[in-house]
């Protein structure tokens, strides 16, 4: 696959991250951990927004993840592979840690990667 090809497609799947990460921060709004253990709808929204966040992480191309590596691609795509594939040990506390401890730090970083590929590559959606 052409490699410039692929990179053209970025800015769509970090705006697909971006926007993962954004629902998840809405869904968990006025929120607790609690809530979110007891609430099967909630559960499943954010761990449904986590796996498209790291879906999406998985078809940045590998030259924009070496470019920013201030994001831990690794480390997201194995949270939704865990999700998706071994649901069963997908821990509340861990979903809520994760939610409010590191994804306000990656939506900012996605903010910022989201504009330089826009910049770069073109006018994509608006965020």
């Amino acid at each position: 696959m052409n490699p410039k090809k692929t990179r053209l497609r970025d800015p769509e799947r970090v705006l697909h991250m971006l926007e993962a990460a954004r629902d998840i921060q809405q869904f968990l709004q006025n929120e607790t951990v609690e809530t979110l253990h007891h609430d099967r709808k909630l559960r499943f929204a954010v761990e449904r927004a986590f796996e498209i966040l790291g879906e999406a992480a998985a078809h940045v191309s590998p030259e924009t993840q070496q470019l920013w590596p201030s994001v831990d691609w690794r480390e997201t795509k194995a949270f939704r592979s865990l999700i998706a594939h071994e649901y069963f040990r997908v821990d509340t506390g861990k979903l809520w840690h994760v939610a409010q401890n590191i994804l306000p730090g990656l939506r900012f970083v996605l903010e910022d990667l989201f504009a330089e590929l826009n910049q770069t590559f073109g006018p994509d959606h608006a965020p």
